[in-house]
């Protein structure tokens, strides 16, 4: 009986890299594609992580704790009408334009920040607060959105996972810095080296558009034409016509309502100390580094693991469950190392396994719906649930904190306890509509 043929070898740039984690199947021709993507978000998210401490510092030297309902309240109608605006936007203007044109404002108001902060009063306080909240979804959003059009929905699967260590690595280094430095460097010079390292970002950034543009040459079929996409769209009425990203908006809203209730309170208790401005960078500095080495170690470990073998449905569910044991947890012990590890475990999830798999719901998603209606999502939403975490907050402040004394504390966690019951319910919907989208499409 003659040998059954050998079946021809796959090409090398397509056969899988040995010595690669098994949870990151990474092929040869997407290594450099790859690793350029993670160097563009790690490098963006150094530079955020540099700017979040500063943030934190500029909100208890200048704003003043009892008054971020303000602060709240002003980025949410800046970015509602930034929403509608950069919706318009992106319906016209092609992607190259958009992205190095949103670099190019980023490092400029970089500079502009390095010498106002110098000098300037609460005006400029509010206007730094305002723009890094603006600034910290936009960099991440659009980064995204990018990358869920240029990968498959089969390549997103099994890449997105090893891409998302630059973000959450991208964290720790940015984060060390402020740790090590907030003592040596000034506000200013944080934020000069944080617009370096958005110049560099703006450079990768034309490798992966180029990507971007070549492989969208190559889609259409030979004679087959090229789908057209409505030229103007109104991204606000697109996010709620459609149940899924109707849903996809609530959790949103959810995770920010009680993200920015447990920050206040961490905020709250912090000012308490009265610790000089280079004390209150440190304490912010070193939160988050403990924050993003967790978050690096759950990416590492269990994120991609958890998307590829139980799907979005199962990887939505930790932040929530997370939520509801730590928002417990400070209901009996509210105290500020309480609070602080709530916090620290909160964000970690959110960063890693929530942040990775959010950003996985849009791969089904068309390409109107990833740019415009996914940065409804990602910016006006968030800050929709930020106001409405700028009232819970205003009624703390001014009613439940002289009524209760820090049993109002308790009250606010009890409300989050309850959203985070909601929310719950809600993702197991998302996780069940995603598996429906992503088999429709195949």
């Amino acid at each position: 009986m003659a040998d059954e043929p050998t079946p021809p070898a796959a090409p090398a740039e397509d056969r899988f890299l040995p010595g690669i984690d098994a949870a990151f199947q990474i092929r040869a021709r997407e290594l450099l594609p790859a690793v350029v993507s993670l160097a563009w978000i790690f490098l963006a998210l150094t530079a955020y992580y540099i700017i979040k401490p500063i943030r934190g510092t500029v909100l208890q030297t200048i704003i003043g704790v009892d008054n971020k309902p303000t602060a709240i309240l002003a980025t949410t109608a800046f970015v509602g009408v930034f929403a509608v605006v950069y919706g318009r936007i992106v319906a016209k203007v092609d992607r190259t334009k958009l992205i190095v044109g949103t670099y190019l404002i980023f490092v400029a108001c970089l500079a502009a920040f390095a010498g106002a902060l110098r000098t300037g009063g609460p005006l400029v306080g509010y206007t730094f607060f305002v723009w890094v909240s603006t600034f910290n979804v936009m960099v991440v959003s659009q980064f995204w959105a990018l990358a869920a059009d240029v990968w498959s929905k089969e390549e997103g699967t099994r890449l997105f996972g090893f891409i998302g260590l630059g973000t959450v690595s991208g964290g720790v280094v940015g984060t060390t810095v402020i740790a090590a430095l907030s003592k040596t460097l000034s506000l200013s010079q944080m934020l000069l080296l944080s617009a370096a390292l958005l110049g560099v970002c703006l450079v990768l950034s034309l490798y992966v558009l180029r990507l971007a543009a070549r492989r969208a040459a190559e889609a259409p079929a030979p004679g087959a034409p090229a789908q057209a996409e409505e030229p103007h769209v109104n991204a606000v009425a697109m996010v709620l016509g459609s149940p899924y990203l109707r849903l996809i908006a609530a959790m949103t809203l959810l995770l920010n309502l009680i993200n920015s209730n447990n920050e206040w309170i961490l905020d709250k208790l912090l000012s308490r100390e009265n610790l000089p401005k280079e004390e209150i960078t440190a304490f912010y500095g070193r939160f988050y580094l403990i924050q993003n080495v967790l978050t690096v170690a759950i990416q590492v470990l269990l994120t991609a693991r958890i998307q590829k073998r139980f799907g979005a449905k199962v990887a939505l569910l930790f932040l929530p469950a997370v939520g509801l044991l730590g928002g417990s947890a400070f209901l009996f012990v509210p105290i500020l190392a309480v609070i602080q590890w709530e916090k620290v475990v909160e964000n970690a999830t959110d960063y890693s396994i929530q942040s990775n798999t959010r950003e996985f719901l849009y791969l089904p998603a068309s390409k109107l719906e990833k740019y415009a209606a996914k940065n409804v999502n990602d910016t006006f939403v968030v800050r929709i649930g930020d106001a409405v975490a700028a009232g819970s907050i205003w009624t703390a402040t001014h009613y439940l904190l002289p009524t209760f004394g820090d049993v109002g504390l308790r009250v606010l966690v009890g409300i989050d306890v309850i959203a985070g019951l909601a929310w719950l319910f809600i993702v197991r919907k998302i996780g069940k509509l995603n598996a429906e989208l992503m088999a429709k499409q195949g």
